[in-house]
């Protein structure tokens, strides 16, 4: 039997489905009114696959601890920074940048101090994301109703029939070249809410080597620290 698994509930599943999340956090989508007792022997008839996948994973990620990290990089924006951790109970719980370094402030044990990093994470994504998304608005001539800024382990973004991009923070750990060309086939969405080859030849307009670079997004999970993934 798998010992730790989250279930998720979920209106639009009609059958159980096991998804797999770096560093091996296993969740159970399950149709709403499933019986728990179900969701047990499905997971259990299923445990040397969930196992095996969950050891491959550990061994391809890059960073699977959870604890406060010492280090974080950027991909995206070619930055690393040191990170300190200054345990004054009376200080405000808030994250202090310094050229390359940062200080959280008010935050007394891992918990409290990965919830100060994902909001700093938060602040960093929108102040990149929003100028990213405009400049390439300007180069397509695709321009979103809204952006947002969200935290998944399953979706790096997507765009909804109002017009509004939506964006995971986890991006910024990737390479730049990902990024952009996740933005843009977001940015192909407005016009085509599909995958037809109408959005394909839109996309490879602005970025020719656009599948190339949607298979190289399968494996960038294992680029995202266990410390964030730990949030999500």
């Amino acid at each position: 039997m798998v010992a730790n698994f989250r279930i998720r509930r979920s209106s639009r599943a009609r059958y159980l489905s096991i998804q797999v999340h770096p560093p091996g956090l296993v969740e159970i989508v399950v149709p709403r009114r499933m019986p728990v007792r179900e969701v047990e022997s499905f997971v259990s008839a299923h445990a040397a696959w969930i196992r095996e996948t969950c050891t491959g994973m550990n061994r391809r990620h890059h960073d699977p601890g959870t604890g406060p990290p010492a280090r974080i990089r950027l991909g995206v924006l070619d930055r690393e920074w040191s990170v300190s951790y200054n345990a004054n109970p009376r200080a405000r719980r808030r994250v202090a940048e310094s050229g390359t370094g940062l200080e959280v402030f008010g935050a007394n044990d891992d918990t409290a101090r990965r919830r100060a990093l994902f909001d700093w994470l938060r602040r960093k994504a929108r102040a990149f994301m929003v100028p990213a998304v405009g400049a390439l608005a300007l180069e397509t001539g695709l321009r979103p109703r809204a952006i947002q800024i969200r935290a998944q382990r399953s979706r790096w973004g997507s765009c909804s029939s109002n017009k509004t991009l939506s964006l995971n923070l986890c991006l910024l750990f990737l390479e730049p070249e990902l990024v952009r060309y996740l933005l843009i086939h977001e940015l192909c969405h407005l016009r085509h809410m599909n995958h037809s080859p109408r959005f394909w030849a839109l996309v490879e307009q602005f970025s020719p080597d656009g599948r190339i670079l949607d298979q190289r997004l399968n494996d960038g999970w294992t680029r995202i620290p266990g410390w964030l993934l730990a949030e999500l």
